[in-house]
């Protein structure tokens, strides 16, 4: 039998091995990325036909979602990498860092506080595709409200209104859909994620029923971002 001295040595070799190899990928991804070239044309492309293309006002969530929305996915996994991984490398028994105690003053403004931010990210993530904003942008702010609750009433309390099995299955749950909506587009003859050609109208430009799939995928991204930065700020803020 292996005893616990041996596991957990090998556990720890296994944790810097695996940080080096990612460390490595990420440095010979930087190191070609000077060998990348820039495309004029489609620039050009994006400004004089994204909004009759995608249907989003908002041409930024119109590249994020559609053009470029591959791209987007692989941004969306780096959170959810994020998140398991410190779920895996952070040892399981941990106790949490921040345990102040505030006065009435702060646990009142944070009362008054926490209902705006709500309304912000909800209207952030659904008129992304009309004003600046979007997903990520409405996704961050959604995260905020758990993340202060957690700096003002302690991880306990956070993690009992909103276990983190919660917050897994919501991230999980967003990631599949984002991968749902985008091969809706592959079925019907066209790419991955294009919103003009997924079979959902792109309605009229301008109005809150358009850009076909584009509202959707903010509101997917929206919540598994929100999920998955409140679950790596409650990881990290804990110690063994």
């Amino acid at each position: 039998m292996i005893n616990k001295d041996s596991h957990g040595s090998f556990i720890t070799w296994y944790k810097k091995i695996l940080i080096l190899i990612l460390g490595g990928l990420l440095i010979t991804i930087l190191y070609h990325i000077s060998e990348f070239t820039v495309i004029p044309e489609i620039s050009s492309h994006y400004i004089h036909h994204g909004v009759e293309e995608t249907g989003a006002v908002n041409l930024v969530t119109g590249i994020l979602f559609d053009y470029r929305a591959f791209d987007t996915l692989g941004e969306a996994t780096v959170i959810l990498s994020a998140a398991a991984a410190l779920a895996f490398l952070l040892p399981k028994r941990r106790t949490p860092l921040l345990q102040s105690e505030f006065t009435i003053i702060v646990y009142q403004i944070i009362s008054l506080i926490l209902p705006v931010m709500a309304i912000m990210g909800v209207y952030l993530i659904i008129f992304g595709h009309l004003s600046p904003g979007g997903g990520f942008t409405g996704g961050v702010v959604l995260a905020t409200i758990p993340i202060l609750l957690t700096i003002t009433y302690g991880i306990s309390y956070t993690e009992q209104k909103v276990p983190p099995s919660y917050k897994s299955l919501v991230e999980n749950v967003g990631a599949l859909m984002f991968l749902i909506a985008g091969f809706m587009g592959i079925l019907r003859g066209s790419t991955f994620l294009a919103s003009g050609r997924s079979g959902i109208s792109l309605g009229e430009a301008g109005t809150l029923i358009s850009a076909g799939i584009i509202p959707h995928l903010n509101i997917i991204v929206g919540l598994k971002v929100g999920a998955g930065l409140s679950t790596i700020f409650n990881s990290l803020i804990k110690e063994e």
